[in-house]
C-alpha cells in the first residue's frame, strides 16, 4: 500500500495534467491568445476536477505497481501536453487513463460470499393448487386464532 502523501501527490498531479492540457487546448482556438473568460470559465471546471482526483486518490487503495502505472502516464501526458501539436488530448486522456487506475483503487471491498446476495428459488416458491385446497376455509393461517378476524367471529 503508498502512503497518504504519495497518494496525494499522485492525485494532485494527475488533476494538474488535465488542468494544463485544458488551458494548452483552449488556448490553441485562440489565435490573439486565450481571453479572459476563457480562462475563468476553464479554471472554474477545472480546478474542482484536481480537487476531486486528489481526494479520490487520497481515499484509494492504491498497490505501489498501480501507482507507478499511474505516474508513469503522468509523466508521459506531462511530456506530450508540450511536445506535440496533438499533445493536449493525448495528454487529458492519459490523465483520464491515470485517474481510472486511483479510483478502481477507490471501489469498495467486497465483503461476504456472491451466494448470499442472490434469492435462491426455494424463497421464491409459490404454494401449488392443492396445498391452498388443504388451507383453513375461514381464510385464517393456523396459528392465526388470536388475530383480529377470528374474534369477530
Amino acid at each position: 500500500m503508498t502512503t497518504l502523501a504519495a497518494r496525494t501527490a499522485l492525485g494532485v498531479l494527475t488533476g494538474a495534467i488535465a488542468l494544463v492540457a485544458m488551458l494548452r487546448l483552449v488556448a490553441g482556438a485562440f489565435t490573439g491568445g486565450m481571453s479572459g473568460f476563457a480562462l475563468v470559465v476553464t479554471l472554474v471546471a477545472m480546478v474542482p476536477w484536481v480537487g476531486y482526483v486528489t481526494w479520490r486518490a487520497r481515499r484509494s487503495r492504491l498497490a505501489p505497481r498501480t501507482a507507478l502505472l499511474a505516474l508513469g502516464l503522468d509523466v508521459l501526458g506531462l511530456v506530450l501536453v508540450w511536445v506535440l501539436v496533438f499533445g493536449p488530448v493525448l495528454a487529458l486522456a492519459l490523465s483520464f487513463a491515470a485517474f481510472v487506475l486511483v479510483w478502481l483503487g477507490d471501489r469498495p471491498l467486497r465483503t461476504g460470499n456472491r451466494v448470499d446476495t442472490y434469492v435462491r428459488v426455494e424463497e421464491l416458491r409459490v404454494p401449488e393448487p392443492d396445498e391452498l385446497e388443504d388451507a383453513d376455509t375461514t381464510g385464517e393461517e393456523p396459528g392465526d386464532e388470536g388475530s383480529p378476524a377470528s374474534r369477530r367471529a
